[in-house]
């Protein structure tokens, strides 16, 4: 009887710890599925045919193909190098970008400054959650933030040394985007502006409507605006037209061109180059007017993240 006892005790004793084993074995399993299922692949689906992935893994290498499938610890991958499978945990950010971003296998990246050309706007929208920051000839930053994808808003202020603060120029630009598609993109926006010495005539500014016809890498842009101080409203439409040409994955040609419905006001033109990185653009251009041989330089640069 002894023996039976003992050898019933020593049963239990076993079937716990293999319960045990097993808990712990099963709580392993769920820990580690959800480590693989990280914030970067949490929502990572097959690749839709016209779209390509950018998969930057955590030792910083990037590559650029299409997910085929997606389990709970791995990713299907397939690049020009061909298919792989790629532990999950192992990818830090994923990004999805248009097929057309593809140039002969090399990825251009996406121009930082794409809703602008140099002063001007395009009919192109911020993303919901992007931001760029922007300074044109040293003195005049300001930052853009998309709310949504419809919606951005801009505050800036010049900053020419020796001046007070309160005899800077102050100005806001928001911009509602009307209508969105791969190859048209329509907006609506103002640039209003205030300052201590322009107090009698405050808030001065434009209000404006613009569209961009074509892709990424060539498009028109053509706008017009009447011009407003404290609530009066100016006659005579600026009108505008311009656009980008990209010629390699870092270098495009840029124009913007001012016309008048006024009389005998004459135009304003301007040529120059844009060189692009992943997040920064740098413009530079000149300016001229057909009432004037003087060409007036600018400089500008955009940090978008």
């Amino acid at each position: 009887m002894t023996q039976v006892l003992s050898n019933t005790r020593r049963l239990v004793s076993l079937t716990r710890h293999s319960c045990m084993l097993r808990v712990a074995a099963l709580l392993f399993g769920a820990a580690t599925a959800r480590a693989q299922d990280t914030t970067a692949t949490a929502n990572l689906a097959p690749t839709a045919a016209d779209r390509v992935v950018q998969l930057v893994l955590r030792d910083g290498s990037m590559l650029l193909g299409r997910v085929l499938e997606v389990t709970s610890t791995t990713v299907r991958f397939t690049s020009a190098v061909g298919e792989t499978m790629i532990p999950r945990s192992a990818i830090r950010s994923v990004r999805s970008v248009s097929g057309t971003a593809l140039h002969d296998g090399e990825y251009w990246p996406e121009d930082p400054s794409r809703t602008r050309l140099f002063f001007a706007p395009t009919g192109r929208m911020l993303r919901g959650g992007e931001n760029y920051f922007s300074d044109a000839y040293v003195f005049f930053p300001s930052f853009q933030s998309g709310l949504n994808d419809r919606l951005s808003v801009g505050l800036g202020a010049s900053a020419f040394p020796g001046v007070a603060l309160d005899q800077q120029l102050y100005y806001l630009t928001p911009k509602v985007g009307v209508y969105a598609s791969p190859n048209v993109n329509v907006a609506v926006g103002a640039l209003v502006a205030g300052a201590k010495w322009l107090s009698d005539v405050s808030p001065v500014g434009i209000g404006y409507g613009v569209a961009t016809f074509g892709g990424e890498d060539n498009n028109l842009t053509a706008g017009a605006g009447f011009g407003f101080s404290r609530g009066t409203a100016s006659s005579t439409a600026l009108l505008m037209v311009g656009g980008v040409t990209r010629v390699s994955k870092s270098f495009a040609l840029v124009s913007e061109n001012y016309f008048s419905t006024g009389r005998d006001t004459g135009a304003l033109f301007s040529g120059g180059f844009r060189f692009m990185s992943e997040h920064i653009a740098v413009d530079v251009a000149g300016f001229g007017s057909t009432a004037s041989s003087v060409v007036v330089p600018y400089v500008a640069f955009v940090y978008r993240w």
